[in-house]
């Protein structure tokens, strides 16, 4: 007879096996990683609104940079 835990919507802990392939060790929740990959969006699509890529320039430096973060 085990314990049957209930949750929130967001408090799934995240696995073991999940846990490894995440690069944020402090990530223990579906709702953390939740709120870390929106946060990472809302930089991506700020950085894009500010940074200048013409599509003839052939430079994907600037975009490298920005996800090595």
């Amino acid at each position: 007879m085990g314990l049957k835990l209930q949750y929130d919507d967001g408090q799934t802990p995240i696995n073991e096996e999940e846990k490894d392939g995440l690069k944020i060790n402090s990530i223990t929740t579906q709702k953390e990683l939740d709120e870390f990959e929106q946060l990472n969006i809302e930089k991506a699509v700020e950085w894009t609104i500010h940074t200048n890529l013409k599509a003839d320039q052939g430079d994907i430096k600037p975009l490298i940079n920005f996800a090595k973060g």
